[in-house]
Formats: structure tokens, sequence, C-alpha cells
């Protein structure tokens, strides 16, 4: 859902601060590990779907929408190998779209890092729609964790994941 012009971002800074550490931690490994890797933050529906060209997914222009990926569409050799997302929940709001779409590309769910952090998806009873996700993906084999705000385990974490696509 689109919120109306004008409405105020929903963004809290504990979100904020999240989504930047996911950023720049991911960054700094992919730096890490050499000139073979590397990370583009938007692709074109048309990249994600092998060059075929979209026949809805087009803007005004005629030519393909883009993606854009809180930790980047991550690349080693040129090809792409993954993709990481940031989810940060404190109610039951849907903060998972993102992470969803991308079940319908080239990428498989082994090839998904999403960190989720905040309170939102621990609610026990009729909680939101991120708490049921985390359920889902990491039973399709997505690598996904929970409120990891330390930035050595993140990386840890992250490195490990990284270099197993290889």
């Amino acid at each position: 859902m689109t919120a109306p012009v004008g409405t105020d971002s929903f963004t809290t800074k504990e979100s904020k601060l999240s989504e930047e550490n996911h950023i720049l931690w991911i960054s700094q490994v992919i730096n890490e590990l050499g000139e073979d890797w590397s990370i583009k933050y938007s692709m074109t529906i048309e990249d994600l779907m092998e060059g075929r060209k979209p026949v809805y997914g087009l803007n005004a222009k005629g030519e393909s929408q883009s993606y854009v990926s809180d930790g980047g569409f991550i690349f080693y050799k040129s090809r792409l190998v993954g993709v990481a997302e940031n989810k940060f929940q404190s109610a039951t709001q849907n903060a998972c779209e993102r992470v969803g779409r991308y079940r319908f590309t080239v990428i498989k769910p082994e090839q998904m890092f999403v960190s989720c952090a905040g309170d939102g998806f621990k609610l026990v009873h009729g909680g939101g729609s991120t708490g049921p996700l985390i359920d889902l993906m990491r039973y399709s084999g997505v690598t996904v964790t929970e409120n990891v705000n330390e930035e050595k385990e993140f990386k840890a974490i992250f490195k490990e994941w990284v270099t197993s696509l290889i």
C-alpha cells in the first residue's frame, strides 16, 4: 500500500539507525572480501527477469522500473549472487513487502539475507506480518537475523552467509 502524497514518513530514529548500520556493515564486509565482490543498490526489473522486457513494470518513458535494496544486490565476479534487506518493526504494521518480491525473480531463498530489528515481530498473539514472514523465510532457506545490533556479530553472520554463495 502506498501512502497518500504528503503523508509524513513512517521511519523512526531506531529504524533509520538499524538501516544505516545494516548498509554500512554489509558494505564494509564486501569491501574486505576484495575486488571480486560488489554491490548495486538498485536493479531494473528487466535485469531481475534475466533481460526479458517487462510488460507492466515500466515507467512513463517505457523503460523498466527498478527495485532498490537496503543492503544491496550482491555480486561476485559480476554475477548476481544475493540480496540483503533490513526490516525494522516496532509495531504490527507491514514492513515486509520488499522481502517477498524477490521470490518472483532469479534470486533463490538461500540467496536472501534479511536482518530484522525491533520488537514488532515478537508479538505473541495476533501480531502483525513480520513474525509469520520470518517463520516462512527460515522455512524456505532465507538467512534471517533478529536484533543482531552488535557490529562484530552482524558482520560475522553476514560474511558467513555471503561467502557461502560462491
